[in-house]
């Protein structure tokens, strides 16, 4: 009879792995690139954005980043257990271009570093509109980028919702029954519908009432 894994060796490999996936992730993001061509500056900032999604390079970053406008440019954080050796980076705003594109539910802004591109970051609209404002005269995009109303909050969260939802109860009805062919093993179609709708759910009304707040 096989003894037990050994639980020490889940508390060795367990952060080795994620050492491992952290330093993938930030090579492919091409962060350590940034933080080395864009030093951080002890500068204080006008506004605070922690907490917010984006992309960087090839990676997805989901409620992770920190990003601060400062006088002289966008500083850009990450929590520091998903990025252990990501320092944070202060882009120039001469040294950033915006552009504005339309997604099937939502819209989003890439912020391009550096001519040629250097590396970019993508952030919705309505970030990249809250940093706008903070910057003034300092964004590189002209407009005058008016505060986002509650009803366009709200359709923009709930389109959100209606697009993670669904691709998450895609994947739980799916992929079990290209896994088995056992129905006593799949989860049932409700709550593979349910399970993600109420997680996401949580997440918008947070989100959604974070932005209300003055």
């Amino acid at each position: 009879m096989n003894a037990p894994p050994n639980p020490l060796y889940f508390l060795i490999a367990f952060p080795l792995l994620w050492f491992a996936v952290t330093m993938i992730l930030s090579f492919l993001s091409g962060w350590f690139g940034l933080m080395e061509r864009y030093p951080d500056r002890d500068e204080v900032p006008v506004v605070t954005l922690a907490n917010q999604s984006g992309s960087l390079g090839l990676v997805s970053m989901r409620g992770v980043l920190k990003l601060s406008v400062c006088p002289s440019g966008l500083r850009i954080g990450i929590m520091r257990i998903f990025g252990p050796f990501c320092r944070d980076f202060l882009v120039p705003w001469n040294e950033i271009t915006v552009t504005r594109s339309d997604r099937v539910f939502w819209k989003v802004a890439k912020l391009s570093f550096g001519q040629p591109s250097n590396g970019n970051l993508k952030v919705f609209a309505e970030v990249a509109d809250r940093m706008a404002r903070a910057a003034g005269s300092h964004w590189p995009e002209p407009g005058s980028f008016p505060p986002e109303a509650r009803s366009q909050s709200f359709s923009r969260i709930a389109k959100q919702w209606v697009a993670m939802t669904g691709l998450a109860a895609a994947f739980f009805i799916i992929a079990p029954r290209l896994m088995t062919p056992n129905a006593a093993a799949r989860p049932p179609i409700v709550v593979a519908i349910l399970f993600p709708a109420i997680v996401f759910g949580i997440g918008a009304m947070v989100q959604y009432f974070r932005r209300q707040r003055p």
